[in-house]
């Protein structure tokens, strides 16, 4: 924050006319280098994060007031097989993708270490030569000083994170995660030894909206990356007069996360721990957990999800009585609630049950809980020879004993819980009860 606020200080004191003296520091006589132009620039990225960044690049590369003249790519090489004479890719990442779309030269290294890897030269019919200047963002590698020496004006890296906070290969997974209300993007030098480690040139905040999933994250943060790129190459001297070293006093990390970090863990996780694995995975490893059906365990994919809204009260006035996990239906209300730790609910609209077509709530209901004797959603797979354990309280924990919200010391009437929580769904989400009304039958 400090660094964008300095950052931004003192271009607009560059920018002051000289006519105007309104304070001591705003004088003609700041010294601030002519912008870049004619920029040779080789782009190193992989993801949809790269990507973004990359057609930042790529329009002013194609715009009126270009800093950027010449520019190619470094991507992970595209996987395919030939059928019919015709490629049929079963891999090829996003920046490769957008390469082939704008006509950019892509360079495929190979070994994955670089060890070997030698830097290419221009390849742009007129123009020739060395490159100026490497751009990284979210390219997946670790990159030898060889390599970053290799440029003339060296290397910078684009991260979405505000650095020296979450370095590493998931800082926009671990935002999220943490509960994070702002994030945002800096551009460093690329350190020869420390990854993420280098002198910081720029940083801009993000703030992140509260529902958001980490897709519209990496598109908005990697469109805002590109754009404070644009603005370092058009002054980068300037940027690293003004960089700054990192605080190692105040670093934390990221690690790379696996399937397992998207299961639900009913004995630790609150309804918005919950939401937050959701949307940190969301449309990549779908949220899961376990139902034991009589004596099959089957794994539950939950695919749209949200945090049960204060003003809905649950469909069962009594779930506080009931473990974490526990699955509550009802007729025409178009989600299942999921009781959680700490009293809150989820309210769950699609699934997919060990790999099998995806359901609304009422073809959920209607094939599995129905059918279900004890309808608690556990955390891991158990055996099917025994009793399923009872659910597992942390230490100290203080159960809730009542629905304490809008409704507190008021008995509720289960019917009309569940009519007030139909009526207040399909007004906020706009749902349409007609499309269930050939369903009736099957959710009696």
């Amino acid at each position: 924050m400090a660094v964008a606020a300095m950052y931004m200080q003192a271009r607009q004191m560059a920018r002051c006319p000289a006519k105007l003296s309104l304070s001591p520091t705003c004088r003609r006589s700041l010294s601030v280098s002519a912008p870049a132009s004619g920029l040779k620039v080789l782009f190193f990225g992989s993801d949809e994060f790269a990507d973004r960044v990359l057609r930042e690049l790529e329009g002013n590369r194609t715009g009126t007031q270009p800093c950027i003249d010449h520019m190619e790519v470094v991507c992970p090489k595209a996987q395919y097989y030939m059928k019919r004479d015709k490629k049929v890719f079963t891999y090829q990442s996003p920046v490769d993708k957008l390469a082939l779309k704008k006509g950019l030269i892509a360079h495929h290294p190979f070994p994955v270490s670089m060890s070997s890897w030698m830097l290419p030269m221009v390849d742009g019919g007129n123009i020739s030569g060395q490159f100026d200047i490497g751009v990284v963002a979210s390219f997946g590698r670790f990159l030898p000083p060889r390599i970053i020496n290799g440029f003339k004006s060296g290397m910078i890296n684009v991260h979405p994170s505000l650095l020296p906070k979450y370095r590493g290969p998931s800082p926009i997974q671990t935002a999220i995660l943490n509960g994070d209300s702002v994030s945002g993007v800096t551009i460093q030098e690329i350190h020869p030894s420390v990854i993420d480690g280098g002198k910081v040139l720029a940083q801009a905040p993000y703030p992140i909206p509260p529902t958001a999933p980490s897709g519209q994250l990496i598109d908005e943060m990697g469109t805002l990356g590109g754009q404070l790129t644009v603005k370092v190459l058009r002054d980068l001297a300037f940027a690293r007069e003004k960089s700054i070293e990192q605080d190692e006093t105040k670093v934390s990390h990221t690690r790379l996360f696996d399937r397992e970090d998207s299961v639900i863990v009913w004995e630790e996780m609150t309804a918005e721990d919950i939401f937050r694995v959701h949307r940190t995975f969301y449309q990549k490893e779908p949220l899961h957990t376990c139902m034991r059906i009589k004596n099959k365990v089957k794994w539950v994919q939950f695919l749209e999800l949200t945090v049960a809204p204060k003003s809905v009260p649950p469909i069962n006035p009594q779930f506080a009585d009931f473990p974490p996990g526990t699955v509550f239906h009802a007729k025409k209300v178009p989600y299942v609630e999921i009781a959680c730790l700490g009293g809150g609910r989820i309210h769950a609209t699609r699934f997919r049950v060990s790999g099998k077509a995806e359901r609304d709530a009422f073809q959920f209901i209607a094939g599995y809980v129905k059918a279900w004797k004890d309808k608690r959603m556990i955390s891991h797979p158990v055996n099917t020879k025994h009793l399923t354990p009872p659910f597992a309280y942390p230490e100290g924990y203080v159960r809730p004993t009542s629905y304490t919200d809008a409704y507190e010391n008021t008995e509720l009437d289960y019917k009309y819980c569940t009519k007030l929580a139909t009526k207040r769904m399909v007004n906020d989400a706009g749902y349409s009860m007609a499309d269930e009304d050939s369903a009736d039958d099957s959710d009696d």
